[in-house]
Formats: C-alpha cells, structure tokens, sequence
C-alpha cells in the first residue's frame, strides 16, 4: 500500500513537473512584433530618384516576369535610390511602391 502511494505521488510530481516545464517554454519563447524603424547608415551612393511612383511591373506590356527579370528592377531601383514595397503577384502581376526620400516632404507653410 506503501508503495502504491508512492508510486501516486511521483506520477503527480512528474505531471506538474512536466505541465511546469511546458508552461516555462511557453512564456520563454521570443515573439516577434512589428519593428518599425530606418537603417542608421547613409546609403553608399546618394538618391537619383526624382519621383515617387507605385504600380503594376510590365515590360512591353507583359505582366509575367522572370525572376531575374524582377530582379533586376529591384536592384536598379535600389541604385537609384528608392524604398521598395513589392507585393505577392496577383492575377494583375507584382505590385510595387516607389518611395523616393530625397523628394522633398512637403510642409504645411505658406509661401
């Protein structure tokens, strides 16, 4: 009976041990939120954008890409000296914003 005991009180033990341990790797695992923030560094050559543009990629009217052709855009728009937000494809191809920061913001002065 002793031992029947025994045996009860080490498979408690062991179920709050385990449900202890699982409660600890719960709280424990890192959770990523949304970062918002801008590189610190300077970029290695300065902005020759003009303009900010968003759209639908297409060359010559073509709407399905290659990879590398997309790749491509990416990089020379990167050279220029845009921020880039791309969108999954859709039926309508890939979507793309054009943020240009050296385009002046505007303000809310008067002339």
């Amino acid at each position: 009976m002793r031992l029947h005991k025994l045996l009860i009180v080490s498979l408690i033990a062991f179920a709050a041990f385990q449900s202890q341990a699982a409660f600890a790797q719960e709280l424990t695992k890192p959770q990523i939120g949304k970062i918002v923030a801008l590189p610190a560094d300077e970029p290695l050559q300065a902005a020759t954008c003009t303009a900010s543009w968003s759209g639908y990629l297409e060359i010559n009217g073509r709407i399905e890409l290659t990879e590398a052709e997309i790749g491509k855009f990416v990089a020379s728009s990167l050279r220029d000296g845009y921020v880039l937000t791309i969108y999954p494809e859709s039926k309508n191809g890939v979507f793309v914003d054009m943020t240009c920061p050296a385009t002046p913001k505007p303000t809310n002065q008067k002339p």
